[in-house]
C-alpha cells in the first residue's frame, strides 16, 4: 500500500465513526447499516479480501453481518493496518498490533458490543465506534504517535483509554 493510500485510510477513520454514530441516531435497522451507510467503504475494503497482505506490511480486514460474532486480528510488525466492521447481535472484536506503522478500526452496530484495541510502538492510531446496548471499549497505546477515537451510543457505555510514553 502506498503512502497516499495509507493517508486516505487514516482520513476515513473519523468519517466511519461519524457515519456510524449518525446511522444509529437515525434508528436505521441493523440489517440496513452496512449496505447503505458504509457501502462505498465496504466495497473498497472487500476488494482487499478477508486477510489481505500488502508488499510493505500486513493489512487485515474482517467484515461480518449477523448474530453471535467475534472478530480478532493479531499483527506483529511493519506498516500494519487492521479493520473490523461488524453489524448485529453479540459483537465482540479485538485488534492487537505490535510495531511500526500501526492504525486500527473497530466499528460495531447492535447489541452486546465489546471492543479492544492494543497497539505498542510507533505511529499508532486507533478508533472504536459502537452503538446499541451494553457497549464496552478499551484502547491501550504504548509508544510514539498515539491518537484515539471512541464513539459509543447506547446503554452500557464503558470506555478506558490508556496511553503511555
Amino acid at each position: 500500500m502506498t503512502r497516499s493510500q495509507r493517508i486516505a485510510y487514516e482520513l476515513l477513520l473519523p468519517v466511519i465513526l461519524l457515519l456510524a454514530s449518525c446511522s444509529y441516531a437515525e434508528s436505521a435497522p441493523l440489517s440496513d447499516l452496512a449496505p447503505t451507510e458504509l457501502s462505498g467503504i465496504s466495497r473498497d475494503l472487500s476488494v482487499l479480501g478477508q486477510n489481505a497482505v500488502s508488499a510493505q506490511g500486513a493489512m487485515a480486514v474482517v467484515q461480518q453481518s449477523g448474530q453471535d460474532m467475534a472478530g480478532r486480528i493479531v499483527q506483529r510488525g511493519a506498516e500494519l493496518e487492521a479493520y473490523i466492521i461488524q453489524s448485529g447481535y453479540a459483537n465482540s472484536a479485538s485488534i492487537e498490533q505490535i510495531g511500526l506503522g500501526n492504525a486500527a478500526l473497530i466499528s460495531q452496530y447492535g447489541f452486546d458490543n465489546d471492543a479492544h484495541i492494543e497497539q505498542f510502538g510507533a505511529d499508532n492510531r486507533a478508533a472504536i465506534a459502537q452503538q446499541g446496548s451494553s457497549n464496552r471499549a478499551l484502547i491501550e497505546q504504548t509508544g510514539s504517535g498515539h491518537s484515539s477515537n471512541v464513539s459509543q451510543s447506547g446503554r452500557g457505555l464503558t470506555v478506558v483509554v490508556r496511553q503511555y510514553r
